[in-house]
């Protein structure tokens, strides 16, 4: 990760959230103020939260799909 390259070439896609942890780690660390700034890193690099609220949407789909409420197909395009 400290290359900054992506797989493909160019700056990957968390670098910005790693050269914002390693300036907030820099001298004297302070860890209140750098922890938010790690979990948005660490957040980018496997995207837990992301899954983990796309995961209760579609529970909450099936959920009112099997009490047939109609659910839609989400907003129109």
């Amino acid at each position: 990760m400290a290359s900054g390259y992506g797989a493909f070439g160019g700056v990957g896609r968390c670098y910005k959230f790693w050269v914002k942890l390693k300036e907030c780690m820099a001298d004297p660390p302070d860890i209140k103020l750098c922890k938010p700034i790690g979990e948005d890193y660490i957040e980018c690099l496997h995207h837990r939260k992301e899954f983990t609220r796309l995961n209760q949407i579609e529970e909450q789909r099936r959920h009112l799909e099997a009490n047939g409420e109609d659910v839609g197909k989400g907003p129109p395009h």
